[in-house]
């Protein structure tokens, strides 16, 4: 085990560091780097425990408490990878004060015992400074936010793949479902370690040691995927939540649907195969959720419905036309604005009841 961590001390400083000269602030790397980093430090404590270092008077109690610190930072760098406002960022920030007190503790205890060369004395004077009641508090204290952080970071990384896994690159989408899916590993980790914490200290259990090291073993894991999926999401591109338009007046939405209407009628853009509803928005001088709004509210349908019908009407109106006797129902199709066959051929029967061929033979 102490191998393994101080792979995980290696790792973290290696990872961390280039995390802050290579992806600097974009998406809030740094914020993730520093997370590294602290869970670096955080693996070093542990380290130095597991090989009884704590023996020499100087490395006792050294200030290494960075555990309130991690999931802090990886929640700000979560809120600043999913395009959170700046003051949700500002206001996330205050996690991290019960880590400043607690560290803040910690410093003046090691400051008040430095130089000291009796670990009797080291031991009494951390006595006298509450020193184990404030550890067991900060203990609970780092449990308890680490399963909650650690829940909030896994809800906000699944809503924002869930909203833009279709509007980035695939491989940009699939990272962000690997860091998800890694945030879920770490939450159940974490409540686990929260169940066993409580039930060895509230009920007397049991150790709880095989629990401890399979959060560190997990720890040290982490190090490594996330510094990794670090490096790669820093130029993932943002989205921040769309800000809902004041309501459009009821006149409005009439005159916007006329004038639609005789946009669709007279520039014919239900011929354009590629039209979406931010194409119409556009030409409306309207958002694409007002847009959504008017046809809806003037045709009863959705964008795509209010776009197909006039496409249909198009192609029945040349399937009867003699002029287009000898041209296929299929290049027929593709001039009145369908890109796909299948498509064309399940809409033309949805709304005629018959196929192609069989309306145009009865016409």
């Amino acid at each position: 085990m102490e191998t393994l961590l101080l792979l995980g001390v290696i790792q973290g400083a290696i990872t961390g560091t280039g995390l802050l000269i290579h992806a600097g602030r974009r998406n809030g790397s740094h914020w993730l780097a520093l997370g590294v980093l602290a869970l670096s430090l955080t693996l070093l404590r542990l380290w130095t425990h597991a090989g009884g270092l704590e023996a020499d008077p100087l490395l006792r109690r050294l200030p290494l408490s960075f555990d309130l610190a991690i999931f802090p930072l990886f929640y700000l760098y979560a809120l600043s990878l999913t395009a959170a406002s700046p003051a949700s960022i500002r206001r996330a920030g205050l996690w991290l004060l019960p880590w400043a007190v607690f560290m803040g503790y910690s410093v003046l205890v090691y400051l008040a015992g430095f130089g000291e060369p009796s670990l009797q004395r080291l031991d009494a004077l951390a006595e006298q400074w509450q020193y184990p009641w404030f550890k067991r508090i900060e203990d609970y204290l780092t449990i308890a936010l680490n399963t909650l952080l650690a829940g909030l970071i896994w809800a906000r990384i699944r809503r924002y793949h869930a909203r833009i896994s279709t509007w980035v690159p695939q491989r940009f989408a699939d990272l962000l479902l690997l860091l998800k899916r890694w945030m879920a590993l770490a939450l159940v980790t974490a409540i686990v370690n929260l169940v066993a914490f409580a039930a060895h200290h509230g009920f007397g259990f049991d150790d709880r040691s095989v629990f401890s090291h399979a959060a560190q073993v997990l720890y040290v894991v982490l190090v490594y995927v996330v510094g990794i999926l670090g490096f790669r999401l820093h130029a993932l591109p943002q989205f921040p939540e769309p800000v809902p338009p004041p309501a459009l007046p009821d006149s409005k939405v009439a005159e916007a649907y006329q004038k639609l209407q005789t946009l669709m009628q007279s520039e014919q853009l239900w011929a354009e195969p590629d039209l979406n509803l931010n194409d119409v928005a556009q030409r409306l001088g309207l958002t694409a959720v007002e847009t959504s709004r008017v046809i809806k509210e003037g045709s009863g349908g959705h964008f795509r419905n209010y776009v197909n019908a006039f496409r249909i009407d198009a192609v029945k109106r040349k399937l009867r036309d003699p002029a287009y006797r000898s041209v296929s129902v299929l290049a027929i199709s593709l001039e009145s604005g369908f890109n796909s066959e299948s498509s064309f051929y399940r809409v033309f029967k949805a709304s005629t009841g018959l196929s192609p061929t069989e309306f145009r033979q009865q016409g």
